[in-house]
């Protein structure tokens, strides 16, 4: 549910059509997980990275992004996974 969350997420607020011709550049992958969270990472087009903490229990979902090649890394806000799955 995890990435499932972060993928409908990703698509709805990042532009994919740039990666149409080179669907590498873009991509979600999961990351470690522990006890309490999972961890869900956005490769932009752009070579940032946006570290999604899933908390499972709340699926409070907190956002940081890295940007290796400039040494960023910043809190981006949170959302709730929950709000991203599909209500079927």
């Amino acid at each position: 549910m995890a990435y499932e969350g972060v993928n409908n997420y990703c698509h709805k607020e990042y532009d994919w059509s740039v990666a149409k011709d080179n669907p590498d550049i873009m991509y979600i992958q999961m990351g470690e997980e522990t006890e309490t969270e999972y961890e869900v990472v956005f490769r932009s087009y752009t070579g940032a990275f946006m570290y999604f903490y899933v908390n499972k229990t709340s699926g409070t979902t907190k956002m940081v992004e890295k940007v290796p090649n400039l040494g960023v890394e910043e809190e981006s806000g949170t959302i709730n996974l929950f709000d991203y799955l599909d209500k079927n």
